[in-house]
């Protein structure tokens, strides 16, 4: 920054950049993130990625042979699991964000005032 920046338009670069870098963050985490979850008999695993895609699916050695019913059910309460941990985490960063934008439009709101 220059300067002969306004002062306010140099706190308003300095919010968005700070903006800017919780967001890149925020993405960083969503692509290295994972949520892994099994079902209550261990025979079935599955993942999900940051953005809450099914990445994989881990079938024990001849669970299979149990019907496609059971091994439905299975994944179906493995994927409820994984989500369900998911659904905390991003409820979790939503809260963050919410509170660290909250932060800086309060500064920016402070700033403009005094």
């Amino acid at each position: 920054m220059t300067d002969d920046m306004h002062p306010e338009v140099a706190a308003v670069l300095a919010q968005a950049q700070r903006l800017q870098s919780l967001m890149d963050d925020q993405l960083d985490k969503m692509n290295t993130q994972t949520f892994t979850a099994t079902d209550e008999t261990g025979t079935v695993e599955v993942t999900l990625n940051g953005h809450s895609w099914l990445t994989n699916v881990y079938l024990e050695d001849g669970v299979l042979r149990s019907g496609a019913e059971v091994v439905s059910a299975r994944v179906n309460e493995a994927l409820g699991k994984a989500m369900a941990e998911a659904g905390m985490s991003i409820e979790a960063d939503r809260e963050y964000i919410d509170s660290v934008v909250a932060e800086i439009t309060g500064d920016a709101a402070e700033e403009r005032w005094t």
